[in-house]
């Protein structure tokens, strides 16, 4: 087999890979707003997963079902929300407030609830009630150059047994000057023992391993479900971070926002280290695209519930077409920063700034 095949064939499953990562991204949260607005009787005129030409396409119940070309939009049209048609029966907007939050609300929820699925699943794959299972081997360490593997079970640290995790960092750090006595087995059953010299640097003093914590069915699920709360408090973090300067080059910096192609070349690097990486980075993506809709702002779904809130707050409806206008506007808006931030992504690349590109 010529060597060039296996590159096409993995070039191929990248790609795929990255356009199943949008659609997984996109899908579920178009679908959490059709679902509450069939739901809440709202006449769904279109829901379209992709954007352009359209590729398939049906019509059921008055609703136009479509996937189009590029998977990296999509959208649910509803009636009521154009200029000529605001007092719709059937229309979003005829709807009360509450039932146009619970639609809104729809899509992010969406996001969040895969997440929690995906990051679920990953646990479920990783059960294990072994303390001592080593995950990890750093090169150039006195464990690596002893001969600790990947899948070695320590059994004994210092002729104790393992009584949880984080036993072999505690003894790395209660004593780093003295030598650490590491016995157990091989994956092949072979017994082994080995005594390690701790190095010390500007992480601490180890000896070069990595551990796996215990995972059962529960915690599996349990980290699943905390996900989204975890990784929107980091987002949240990261966000100060680059508004306030502690980052080099803020917002629009190498390490800045990304757009669409910065998340394409993202997904394609995970890809190649492997599926459990590219599963996790879905996950913190879907919960991403769910907190940036919930940001109050104009065209997103977290603007419009700013509207819905308060009309229901003042017991009146904004002027509709005013209202519209203020949302085309920010729609504008944010595909001028999607623009940009494309074309920062694309010379970010060009230029091997691009994280993960050097």
């Amino acid at each position: 087999m010529s060597p060039i095949v296996p590159q096409i064939v993995s070039g191929i499953v990248s790609v795929v890979a990255v356009a199943a990562a949008f659609l997984i991204l996109i899908a579920p949260h178009e679908g959490g707003h059709f679902l509450l607005a069939k739901l809440c009787k709202v006449r769904v005129i279109e829901f379209s997963i992709g954007a352009g030409t359209k590729l398939i396409s049906l019509t059921r119940g008055g609703t136009l079902y479509a996937i189009r070309l590029l998977p990296i939009l999509g959208y649910v049209r509803m009636g009521g929300m154009e200029a000529n048609d605001f007092d719709e029966p059937e229309g979003f907007h005829s709807k009360p407030p509450w039932q146009r939050i619970a639609i809104l609300l729809a899509g992010p929820a969406a996001n969040f609830l895969v997440a929690m699925l995906l990051i679920t699943a990953y646990g479920l794959t990783q059960l294990n009630t072994d303390p001592g299972k080593v995950v990890r081997v750093v090169s150039n360490t006195p464990a690596a150059a002893a001969g600790v593997q990947v899948g070695d079970h320590i059994r004994y640290v210092n002729g104790k047994p393992i009584p949880g995790p984080g036993y072999i960092n505690q003894q790395e750090r209660a004593a780093p000057d003295k030598p650490i006595v590491l016995s157990g087995v091989h994956s092949d059953g072979t017994p082994f023992t080995y005594t390690l010299q701790p190095v010390c640097d500007k992480q601490g003093c180890h000896v070069g391993i990595g551990v796996a914590g215990i995972v059962t069915a529960q915690s599996a699920v349990t980290n699943g479900v905390q996900f989204p709360f975890v990784a929107i408090g980091g987002i949240a973090q990261g966000i100060e971070a680059l508004a306030t300067g502690q980052i080099k080059g803020g917002l629009l910096g190498p390490d800045g926002l990304t757009g669409p192609i910065g998340i394409a070349t993202i997904t394609y690097q995970q890809v190649n280290q492997g599926w459990l990486n590219y599963i996790g980075l879905v996950a913190i993506l879907s919960v991403a695209l769910g907190f940036t809709n919930l940001l109050p702002v104009p065209a997103l779904d977290g603007g419009r519930i700013v509207v819905a809130v308060v009309e229901w707050i003042r017991r009146r409806p904004f002027d509709r077409k005013s209202e519209l206008n203020f949302q085309r506007w920010g729609l504008v808006a944010l595909l001028a920063l999607a623009a940009l931030i494309s074309f920062l992504d694309i010379q970010r690349i060009a230029t091997g700034t691009f994280p993960g590109s050097h």
